[in-house]
């Protein structure tokens, strides 16, 4: 069974444990993401699930009343990572497996297969997103409200377009054999203290550079409702942030400038995958 969205899983990890006569219990999670249980469960990091010592432990034990569940362990894109190849030898070892993951995909949507593997035995390791095979194959509870990102426009001086339009050609100019993303992750900084000046709500940025009262990183936040300065570059880490927050609609400070204008419509794109993907799933 797979769960996307907001669930009470420590429930549903207990009705099943009751309905299906499960003598133990491994939870493999990424620490960051803590899932405490009432009842005995032996807790695996997911950093650490490559171990040999863990690896080779979880395939000696592992038997067909054991339950696994996967909390959280959408990671990376690449289907065959070698973590992912690991968990897939203990849950072959088991018919029980949970899984639970916030958002059904990193980027794109054949993201979900990562999933839909853990939850298949891998039977359809080479095959796209289909969701006729996966309808008839898996089980997906889907419980997550519409993402949405509001723009908030906020004045841009021109001397701050003068000097975006600097860094810009400067950039530019020195690439050379740089990763090109170099070149828009430094350009959004420059509108940041414009957008700071126009908003005195609590904001969450890249980086502590502002040194602003108002203003935390995406490791610092805790809780409470944000305003988005800047986004993160990478998508998994702005997914790290809302499975923290828990909250699915956030107003984006939007300079004018045209990276900002870039970040807010990749986002937005983004946003449409995920909403359409657990639409589907549905």
């Amino acid at each position: 069974m797979i769960y996307i969205g907001i669930h009470n899983k420590a429930q549903i990890i207990e009705q099943y444990v009751r309905d299906n006569q499960i003598s133990h219990i491994y939870l493999i999670s990424p620490m960051k993401f803590p899932l405490k249980l009432d009842i005995e469960t032996d807790y695996i990091d997911y950093e650490h699930a490559i171990d040999y010592p863990i690896f080779y432990r979880l395939i000696q034990e592992v038997g067909d009343t054991h339950l696994i569940v996967l909390n959280e362990c959408l990671r990376t894109q690449n289907r065959y990572d070698l973590t992912y190849n690991c968990i897939r030898h203990f849950l072959n070892q088991t018919s029980h497996q949970i899984i639970f993951n916030q958002l059904p995909l990193i980027d794109g949507i054949d993201d979900f297969m990562i999933l839909f593997d853990f939850d298949s035995k891998s039977m359809w390791k080479r095959e796209k997103f289909n969701l006729n095979l996966i309808k008839s194959n898996c089980n997906v509870s889907v419980s997550l409200p519409q993402i949405v990102f509001n723009s908030v426009s906020v004045y841009t001086p021109e001397t701050t377009k003068q000097h975006y339009r600097q860094e810009r050609d400067r950039l530019f100019s020195e690439i050379g054999n740089k990763e090109p993303d170099t070149i828009p992750r430094n350009l959004y900084l420059i509108g940041g203290k414009d957008k700071l000046f126009m908003n005195s709500d609590l904001c969450v940025a890249r980086n502590k550079r502002l040194k602003a009262q108002n203003v935390i990183t995406y490791e610092d936040y805790e809780s409470g409702k944000v305003d988005v300065l800047e986004f993160p570059h990478r998508f998994i880490d702005f997914s790290d942030f809302m499975r923290r927050s828990e909250k699915f609609e956030y107003n984006v400070l939007l300079a004018d400038l045209p990276v900002d204008h870039w970040y807010f419509n990749r986002y937005t794109e983004w946003s449409n995958r995920i909403n359409e993907t657990c639409a589907s799933l549905r």
